[in-house]
Parts: C-alpha cells; sequence; structure tokens
C-alpha cells in the first residue's frame, strides 16, 4: 500500500517504504529509514500533507518499538494537522487513532475510529494492510474481552500473513495473540501452545523484546489460574528488562499480594502507579489504586471509594468484567464487616455486570 503524494516523491517514496518495514516488523530497516527521511523532513516544512504523513508512519514507528512507551499524548503531534481528505492518507489517520486511543484505554473512542478506517480500507487493494487491519481490530477485541471476535480477526490476519514471504514474524504475533484470547477463555493448553509457538519463532531470530512480551503473556496465563509461583518466575524476569511494563507490573504485584506478599506487592503499586500515570493509562490507574485498598486491608468504605471511581470508566468502556470482579470483592469486604446492606447491594451489581458481559459476547 503506497500513499500518492503530488511533489516530493522521493521523500513520498521512503515513508511508503518506511511503513513497509514497520509493518513487516523489520526493525533494523525500519530505524535506518527512519534516520535517513529525518535528514530530509526539513527540508520540507512547507508541505503540510507530506508532515502529516511524516508524523502518522513516526508514531506507528513508536508503537513498533516500545508500545509501553505510548502515552495520552503520543498523537498529538498528527492531531495538529487537519484532518486529511485524501482516502489513503485519512485510511492511515484514523486506522493509527484508533490503535492509540485503544492503548491508552480509550477504547470507545478506538472503536469509532477502526468502523472509519474499515469503511476506507475497502478502497484499499493491499492484501497484507488489510491482515494488518485485521491484526489490531483483534488486540482491540482482546482488550475489550471480547475472545471470540478477538480470534475471528487474528485468525484472518495469520491467514493472509502466512501466505507472504518475509512476515514470519506476523504469524509468530498472531499466535501470540491467539494464546493471549485462549487465555481469557480458560483455555490453558491452547493458549500454552500457541505462546510456545510464538516463543520459538522469536528465540530463533533472538529477538528479546518479542521474547519478553510472550513470557509476560505467560505470566498471565498463570496468574489466571491462580499459579502465582510460576507466574511470577516469568514476570519477575519481564519487570527486570522491561521496568516500563506497567501491565506486567500489575500482575507481579496481584501475585505477591495472594501470597501475603504485601511489602513487596505495594513497592510494585507504587512504581506502576507512577507509570501509568505518567503515560496517562486511566485504566491502569484506577486498577492499581483499587489493589492497593485491598493490599493493604482497607476498611469497606475507602475500597468502595477507589472502586466506584473506577467504575465510572470501565462503565465507559464497556469493561464489565472487572466490574464484575470489584464489587464482588467489595460486596465480600462489606460482608466480613457485617454490613449486609451494601454487601447484598453490591453482589447484585456484581450480577448485572455479569449479564452484560455476557450480553456483549453474545452473538448479535
Amino acid at each position: 500500500m503506497n500513499v500518492h503524494i503530488q511533489g516530493n516523491e522521493q521523500i513520498t517514496h521512503l515513508l511508503n517504504e518506511w511503513y513497509q518495514e514497520i509493518r513487516a516488523r523489520h526493525v533494523d530497516a525500519a530505524q535506518l529509514l527512519k534516520q535517513e527521511i529525518e535528514n530530509k523532513i526539513h527540508d520540507i516544512e512547507e508541505n503540510q500533507t507530506i508532515l502529516l504523513y511524516y508524523s502518522l508512519i513516526d508514531f506507528r514507528h513508536q508503537y513498533l518499538i516500545d508500545s509501553l512507551s505510548i502515552s495520552k499524548d503520543s498523537f498529538k503531534q498528527s492531531d495538529a494537522y487537519k484532518t486529511p481528505t485524501d482516502d489513503f492518507l485519512s485510511y492511515y489517520y484514523h486506522f493509527f487513532k484508533a490503535i492509540h486511543s485503544n492503548v491508552t484505554g480509550n477504547h470507545s473512542l478506538a472503536k469509532i475510529h477502526y468502523d472509519k478506517a474499515e469503511y476506507l480500507l475497502e478502497t484499499i487493494p493491499d492484501e497484507i494492510e488489510h491482515a494488518e487491519f485485521h491484526y489490531e481490530l483483534a488486540i482491540f477485541y482482546c482488550h475489550t474481552h471480547r475472545s471470540i471476535l478477538c480470534i475471528n480477526h487474528v485468525m484472518k490476519a495469520k491467514d493472509i500473513f502466512s501466505k507472504h514471504p518475509g512476515y514470519e514474524l506476523k504469524v509468530a504475533f498472531c499466535n501470540n495473540l491467539y494464546g493471549l484470547a485462549c487465555t481469557h477463555l480458560k483455555e490453558w493448553e491452547l493458549a500454552e501452545e500457541h505462546f510456545i509457538s510464538a516463543m520459538d519463532t522469536f528465540q530463533k531470530e533472538n529477538l528479546e523484546y518479542n521474547i519478553l512480551i510472550v513470557r509476560h503473556n505467560l505470566g498471565f496465563m498463570y496468574a489466571t489460574q491462580n499459579l502465582s509461583e510460576v507466574a511470577l518466575r516469568y514476570l519477575s524476569e519481564v519487570n527486570q528488562k522491561l521496568p516500563s511494563d506497567y501491565k506486567a507490573v500489575f500482575i507481579e504485584a496481584r501475585e505477591h499480594y495472594k501470597l501475603g506478599e504485601h511489602e513487596i506487592a505495594q513497592e510494585l503499586i507504587n512504581k506502576g502507579l507512577q507509570l501509568s500515570t505518567q503515560l496517562g493509562i486511566e485504566g491502569y490507574i484506577h486498577h492499581f489504586n483499587i489493589l492497593e485498598k485491598i493490599n493493604l486491608h482497607s476498611c469497606a468504605n475507602d475500597l468502595e471509594k477507589a472502586v466506584l471511581e473506577g467504575i465510572s470508566y470501565f462503565e465507559r468502556e464497556e469493561l464489565y468484567e472487572y466490574i464484575n470482579e470489584y464489587t464482588e470483592k467489595l460486596a465480600v469486604q462489606f460482608y466480613k464487616e457485617d454490613n449486609h446492606l451494601k454487601a447484598s447491594y453490591y453482589f447484585y451489581k456484581a450480577s448485572k455486570a455479569n449479564e452484560k458481559n455476557f450480553k456483549k459476547g453474545a452473538l448479535k
């Protein structure tokens, strides 16, 4: 898929090449092209279309190199330009805006932009770009707890990538994502099988960052089975080598809490809160705040305050699974304190959230 911009054909060609290398996850080649383009882009400051295209691909490059560094402000440069009218550039804008919104936890906004990008995708004949879209949409469905839709789209992506030489890493990432969807569905053996398949590909290429992504997911898989000691073997390594992985920090903190290691858990909670606050990741700020109250054995009223603050976000983003989890924990705490009226109320809230979560995943 190539964008065509009148004038500055050389820089446009380089930008097209850059995106193709990013899309194939060829990190070294993408880095070289980024450097070459940066040396030339300053000479064409008057061409706003080129500069918008550059800012969009630059964001996509950051997403490839270090998705954990993406903050709520990472798309500001692209948003500073007028929304493009060209179909290709408009597609890029909405697609990448959707990715940014999903990463930062604004899933409702992400869905709006995925829908707009999907409409524009119909005019694009590039099969690889269709696979790329299906893969990223699958990530969105994974983040929003729609695992069957995630699997549906990731298999479409994998089928296309598998037919094209040079996209072996993309196939491996599809296997990794499939494993994550299976984890949410509690299909442990199938999840592990796909994680190991992805790991094998990354180990053959000696890609440590990619290996750590899979190890993070293996840690999450074991954590969801309450195999805390096994989970921590994976997560402690990930957090040592990727200290900015706030998601892994959260899971590790939660597993230490489960084991009664409250001081270690609190240190990790403090670190995770700092990371997620710096990046503006609202969802994880709520996760860490709630976990902190639980870890400190706070009274039900204090826990309630943190949970209600989180619910306002989780409701907006339709993350009913978290509402069910946290209101149930709150109900138990009120029950332990003999406040049976509030315990009953929050058990009811948990039940209603579970119903909404079921309806969200049901076939329409």
